[in-house]
């Protein structure tokens, strides 16, 4: 198995100016994987609208305005802030809300945005209520199983006074029922995705139809597993998926997505040969974070690699995984084949664990035709 690492590729490298760690996006891959999720939300009856904490950016961005998304997610008021700036004026901001920053979601009121916000607590709702300059609207997050956040689902009394005190607010308005049951990234299988957002489902629909108000109120969950596999979305008005635009090896490893559709690689130069098969690369935990995996033999990795190509990148190479990080540092484990035909010089991509971490770490894209594009970390 030989990989001609010079000649071609390596004149493909440089034309692209790649001398550090750059994350590249193959925009094919991602708006191939934008037009799954919105002929998802069709064929499933509910509304997509996608969360944007995965890419949060505005040139990826308007790949959704060109398919007529107008209702976005995020999560924080930052993130709020940077895309209403390029347009977007329908957000929610998919986080318990933090209330020391009314000022800055005033702001936003002011410039015309339709927010939504998620609630948990009558303290949140009674100190918007005093603080607010407009009117927002609100879901209240319940927690079906995940612990994270959110009222519990079977306290059904909490939420029926959240739901009380906003039908008779003037700057508050109940909108749902938000839950992001993130559980099924622990998932052993399709099946077992598929089980968990069965009993979400069930467990939403039964604390919706015991809730009294008069207002017509939507249902939303929010995982890209869920969102991805599942077809059985009885009861559920709008779906809120973010990691789908790009997938990762921790979707790959679900079944979630195939090798194919992670539309992200991380470049990375090899500076260094080390004994052992194993080569030094320029990538390490503050361009990957340090999620990690692991194999068959229960070894921690983070990361695969692939051979960078003019077309995006090969198929993942069997056995070579990135196996250790440090601050810039990464440690490329490799079969004695590939070891021998990699180089000091050459540029490898590996594909991330979490490509939300990565893409906040890397703070930009280069496309595979050369374009940059920005990332709202570099930028606020």
């Amino acid at each position: 198995m030989i990989f001609p690492f010079q000649d071609l590729k390596l004149a493909y490298i440089r034309s692209m100016n790649i001398t550090r760690p750059t994350l590249l996006l193959d925009t094919a891959k991602m708006e191939a994987n934008l037009d799954a999720m919105i002929k998802k939300a069709e064929r499933t009856n509910t509304e997509l609208i996608p969360h944007f904490k995965t890419h949060q950016s505005r040139e990826v961005a308007e790949a959704y305005r060109a398919r007529g998304i107008e209702k976005i997610t995020v999560s924080s008021v930052k993130m709020a802030e940077y895309f209403a700036a390029h347009g977007w004026d329908d957000i929610t901001i998919a986080f318990p809300i933090n209330m020391l920053e009314y000022r800055i979601i005033n702001k936003l009121l002011s410039m015309g945005c339709q927010l939504t916000i998620l609630v948990t607590s009558i303290e949140s709702l009674t100190f918007l209520e005093e603080k607010l300059e407009g009117k927002v609207n609100a879901m209240i997050e319940v927690d079906a199983g995940y612990g994270r956040s959110g009222v519990p689902v079977k306290d059904h009394e909490t939420v029926q006074e959240l739901v009380n005190f906003m039908d008779t607010s003037n700057k508050i308005g109940f909108y749902g029922l938000y839950c992001h049951p993130g559980n099924t990234y622990q998932a052993n299988s399709i099946e077992d995705i598929r089980q968990i957002w069965a009993v979400v489902i069930k467990k939403l629909n039964f604390l919706s139809n015991k809730l009294k108000t008069d207002v017509s109120f939507k249902i939303r969950i929010g995982d890209t597993p869920g969102c991805s596999v599942v077809e059985e979305m009885e009861g559920v008005d709008e779906i809120g998926p973010g990691n789908f635009i790009f997938y990762d090896l921790v979707m790959n490893y679900l079944n979630v997505c195939s090798e194919d559709q992670i539309a992200v690689a991380v470049a990375c130069p090899v500076v260094a040969k080390n004994a052992n098969n194993r080569v030094v690369i320029h990538g390490g935990a503050v361009h990957f974070s340090k999620d990690h995996l692991f194999d068959a033999e229960e070894q921690k990795f983070f990361g695969e690699m692939v051979i960078l190509e003019e077309q995006g990148w090969s198929q993942i190479i069997p056995g070579a995984k990135l196996i250790s990080l440090s601050q810039e540092h990464g440690i490329l484990e490799l079969d004695e084949v590939t070891y021998e035909t990699i180089r000091v010089g050459d540029v490898v991509g590996i594909l991330p664990i979490h490509s939300c971490l990565t893409a906040n770490l890397m703070k930009s894209y280069q496309t595979l035709d050369g374009q940059k594009f920005e990332h709202l970390e570099k930028t606020y």
